[in-house]
C-alpha cells in the first residue's frame, strides 16, 4: 500500500497541551509547510486542510501506525471530535 503523506514525530507536548489526539496532531504536522505553520492549522483549517487530515488519519490507521479509537473520534481540542472512517 502506498502512502501519500508523510508521518512526522510530534512532541507529545504539542498534542497534549492541546487537548488534541496524536494521530490528528501527526496529520496536522504533516499538512503543514512554510505558508500554514502546524499552529494556524489547528486554530483555523481551511475545509481543503480539514480534508487532508481526514485522509492522511485513515492512511495512518489503515497501516497500523496508530490504534483505531473504539468509536472513531478523534479529539481537535474542545471542539467536536473529528470522525474518521478507517
Amino acid at each position: 500500500m502506498n502512502r501519500n503523506y508523510r508521518r512526522p514525530t510530534v512532541a507529545a507536548r504539542w498534542y497534549e497541551s492541546r487537548n488534541t489526539d496524536a494521530i490528528l496532531a501527526t496529520a496536522i504536522h504533516a499538512i503543514a509547510d512554510r505558508r500554514r505553520s502546524p499552529e494556524s492549522i489547528w486554530e483555523q483549517p481551511t475545509d481543503a486542510e480539514i480534508d487532508h487530515i481526514g485522509m492522511a488519519m485513515a492512511e495512518y490507521l489503515a497501516h497500523g501506525d496508530f490504534p483505531a479509537s473504539i468509536d472513531g473520534r478523534y479529539f481537535w481540542g474542545d471542539a467536536e471530535p473529528m470522525i474518521v472512517a478507517a
